[in-house]
């Protein structure tokens, strides 16, 4: 048992050390918000979109999509959500959307693919970057839909790591010969990624107001850290997957929650501060659980 903790911390102590730094140099002033706020862009306009789009391009596609993950990922999400719409009926009403999009809306494209990458190595990234391309179109689509607002083709058609994936997918598709200085380019940008997005996530924790909002933050830990794992991989292992995509669709459901759902939920409801804090404690609390539900697959042979 010590060898899988051995195992796991391996792989998401790095994640929980890069986290801290993050949290320290803001809590020593050495950062300021507006540097954090610079950076994120950057990752998620320039640095993501970049590395996915190389990660695909230099790939087969069609050896990259894993068709049974990605409809795993997609109906165990919609399954998750008809989930926290009945739970969600015990809260306010007007927590609800909010309370819904921070429990299903995981960080797959910084948690985990880092994850993804720390276990498998690069090559892992085309297929993962089909299944966040998949589930994130669904995730946005949703969120417009439980927060009550308007707009979701526009916010697909204009999100940069969507429009990353779909430009690496076409370069795959039809062998785009890309000079060797581009990809240079690409892979200091790429490397840079995962990094930089994880200081600024620790940088941007956040737990002031807790007790306002205690119930609907501990059942949206309980959900996107416990539940949402548990049932995206038993629908993988009754789905058959193999090791490496069932180790992928663990990364990806017990992901914390996203970033983005903070963004959304400040711009579309009053309740920005709750998906702030659901951000920062399930963001905490995740590494504890991607720990253990590494433990235990490492103890059942599956990754």
């Amino acid at each position: 048992m010590l060898e899988h903790f051995q195992f796991a911390f391996a792989i998401t102590g790095p994640i929980l050390l890069l986290l801290g730094v993050g949290w320290l140099v803001k809590l020593l002033g050495w950062v300021q918000e507006e540097f954090v706020s610079q950076s994120n862009t950057v990752v998620f306009n320039v640095a993501m979109p970049v590395m996915l789009f190389f990660a695909i391009s230099g790939s087969t596609f069609g050896e990259a999509v894993d068709l049974s993950l990605t409809m795993i990922g997609a109906f165990g999400t919609l399954l998750l959500i008809g989930l926290l719409l009945l739970v969600g009926k015990l809260l306010p009403s007007d927590q609800r959307g909010v309370f819904v999009q921070g429990s299903y809306r995981g960080n797959l494209a910084i948690l985990g693919v880092a994850l993804c990458v720390a276990t498998y190595g690069d090559d892992i990234l085309p297929m993962v970057a089909i299944y966040i391309g998949v589930v994130t179109t669904l995730y946005n689509v949703l969120a417009v839909w439980v927060l009550n607002s308007s707009g979701a083709l526009s916010k697909i058609l204009k999100n940069p790591i969507l429009i990353g994936i779909s430009l690496g997918a076409i370069a795959s598709l039809v062998q785009l010969p890309i000079p060797q200085f581009v990809r240079s380019t690409g892979s200091y940008l790429s490397a840079m990624t995962l990094p930089l997005a994880l200081l600024c996530i620790g940088a941007s924790l956040d737990f002031s107001s807790l007790r306002s909002h205690w119930r609907s933050i501990s059942l949206a830990v309980l959900f996107k850290l416990i539940v949402s794992p548990v049932l995206l991989v038993s629908m993988g292992l009754w789905g058959a997957l193999d090791n490496k995509a069932l180790g992928v669709l663990f990364f990806m459901s017990a992901s914390p929650t996203a970033t983005a759902s903070y963004i959304m939920a400040r711009q579309m409801t009053k309740h920005g501060a709750l998906a702030a804090e659901i951000v920062a404690v399930t963001t905490t609390l995740g590494v504890l659980t991607y720990t253990f539900g590494l433990v235990l697959l490492r103890t059942l042979n599956k990754i």
